[in-house]
Parts: structure tokens; C-alpha cells; sequence
């Protein structure tokens, strides 16, 4: 199928993924998630190029989302790590509030990374993982089962994730919810 005539909305093929986001692209895409591209365009050079984008999280929502996360941690007392990262999985805004223990460190982007790679809270993630060979599995391919980790989604795509690290896992989904009322 040429480029003109790509469906808008595809499956991701695992070499594909791998040169549109990396690892976790790939992982999404063994786990059967669609990604969907927005219409190609023409290059500006005429000569017949297209380009593929993938819609994501501005700077600018990033930062929002992360300063309201932080005025809810600080409200509940929670001292936190807010880690928003983009489609790509890379991050694009952090806080890390003073008292914040030094797991969160490692734990809120994987928060991240985990909600934006099954497009689905972690919380939730868990709650439907009661084997375990396959929270095992989990695990090992380097995702969480922790809660505070929520894909950030926009018109029926996910665009991005919110990780939230420092307090229980109820407390980092509260943070991370109020962080993703930011953009409503």
C-alpha cells in the first residue's frame, strides 16, 4: 500500500514502532495497541514526500498538568514526583516537590511509561492482573503495577502520560487526576 493510500488509523508493526517512539512503542505494539496518525502532507519541497505525525502533549499542557498535580500534593501533603511525558514516551515536564523520597525517582516515570504503553491507568492495570505469571511478566519487561500512572488522552487518542511517585498508591492517582483536570 503506498503512503497516499494508508489508512489513517493503523496497527503498528514492531519495526515501526520502533522508528516512530523507541522500545516503548514496540511494546505497545506487541500488546496489540493502535496507534493513529494524522493525515499525511505533502512536502514542502513538492517532491511528493509525506510526513506522519503523531498528535502529543504540548509544553505547554505538560506544564499545566504538572503545576496543578503539584498544588494537589501539596494540598494532601504528599510531597511528589510529577513526570508528564509525550507520545513517544520521552518526558516532557517534571516537578519534584522537596521531601520526595528518592524512589519516586525511578517509579514515576515508569508510571508513565506504563499507562502510555497499555493506554490504560495503572491502577487499572493491576486490578485485572491477579495472575502472577503475568504480573511476573509485567515486571520483567520493565512496567509497573503501582498506582499514579494515567495515559493523557485527547479527542479518543492518547497523547501522552502523567507518573505520580511519593505517597500511596490512591494518593498518586488523586495527584495525577487533578493534574489531568488541567486540561479540561
Amino acid at each position: 500500500m503506498t503512503d497516499s493510500n494508508r489508512p489513517q488509523s493503523q496497527d503498528v508493526s514492531r519495526r515501526r514502532a520502533l522508528a516512530v517512539g523507541g522500545g516503548l512503542a514496540a511494546a505497545a505494539a506487541s500488546a496489540g495497541a493502535v496507534a493513529t496518525a494524522a493525515p499525511a502532507v505533502a512536502a514542502p519541497d513538492g517532491s511528493g514526500a509525506h510526513a506522519e505525525t503523531l498528535l502529543s502533549v504540548s509544553l505547554e499542557q505538560a506544564k499545566a498538568i504538572v503545576r496543578a498535580a503539584e498544588r494537589e500534593a501539596s494540598r494532601i501533603h504528599v510531597p511528589s514526583f510529577i513526570v508528564v511525558v509525550d507520545v513517544c514516551g520521552d518526558v516532557k515536564a517534571s516537578a519534584r516537590q522537596d521531601g520526595n523520597s528518592p524512589a519516586s525517582l525511578t517509579l514515576a516515570p515508569l508510571k508513565a511509561k506504563t499507562a502510555l504503553a497499555f493506554r490504560t491507568p495503572t491502577a487499572t492495570l493491576a486490578q485485572r492482573t491477579t495472575d502472577p505469571v503475568r504480573a511476573q511478566s509485567f515486571l520483567a519487561a520493565g512496567f509497573t503495577l503501582l498506582g499514579g500512572g494515567l495515559p493523557i488522552t485527547r479527542k479518543g487518542q492518547v497523547i501522552g502520560a502523567i507518573g505520580v511517585g511519593g505517597g500511596s498508591p490512591d494518593q498518586d492517582v488523586q495527584v495525577a487526576e487533578a493534574g489531568l483536570r488541567a486540561l479540561d
